[in-house]
């Protein structure tokens, strides 16, 4: 490289990758965090169009993780096309525009992130805590066009419903309707993961 262009690039990359303010320092002393972030700027020193990373988060603590997450997000706007391997699922949701599975050395889907949890949507699960519901109340909810299914759990003064329902939150204003003037206490919608798609399509049980 040209000197003068590597002058201006190495500040400018340090900055990126957050270490610009340790630059008069000896690697050796650098933690694994620091590490990782200054292999990232040494890739990008001649500013390539294509970047492989392997990795990059592993073994990171959260906050240098979370860092390194914010870094390839300023990589992708700077229109830059990155090809990510990774076994953390919530970091491929929250960076990917496409993932592949790769199962035995064999790619077994490749789509968008939401697409890909679409095919593990059955597993979505409305829980709701309530003090005392009829069985006729339970009946309806079992006839609602968007629930597949209805379980009760009794406990000392309440009963946690757990409602499995494909469209997940979308079916919420439903099941709040079918409740109405009963007493509720708190309310959670599990929508599947990455994860969980990720557990199915490689031959495991979510």
């Amino acid at each position: 490289m040209d000197p003068a262009v590597s002058a201006k690039r190495i500040p400018y990359l340090l900055d990126l990758v957050g270490i610009l303010d340790r630059s008069d320092e000896k690697v050796e002393g650098f933690s694994r965090g620091m590490k990782q972030k200054l292999h990232v700027a040494r890739t990008l020193l001649h500013d390539p169009e294509l970047l492989f990373l392997d990795e990059p988060s592993m073994g990171l603590d959260p906050v240098s993780a979370r860092e390194m997450r914010q870094t390839i997000r300023d990589l992708q706007a700077e229109k830059k096309t990155i090809l990510l391997t990774t076994h953390y699922m919530y970091e491929t949701d929250a960076l990917c525009q496409r993932v592949a599975v790769i199962n035995q050395g064999r790619i077994v889907a490749l789509d968008t992130p939401s697409d890909l949890k679409k095919t593990v949507r059955d597993l979505s699960v409305i829980e709701l805590e309530v003090f005392g519901v009829p069985l006729e109340t339970l009946s309806r909810l079992r006839t609602l066009p968007l629930v597949d299914s209805v379980t009760v759990e009794n406990r000392d003064q309440t009963q946690l419903l757990r409602i499995q329902s494909p469209p997940g939150s979308q079916a919420v204003p439903q099941v709040m309707s079918t409740l109405q003037g009963l007493r509720i206490g708190k309310m959670v919608v599990r929508e599947p993961t990455l994860e969980d798609a990720y557990v199915r399509l490689v031959g495991g049980e979510p």
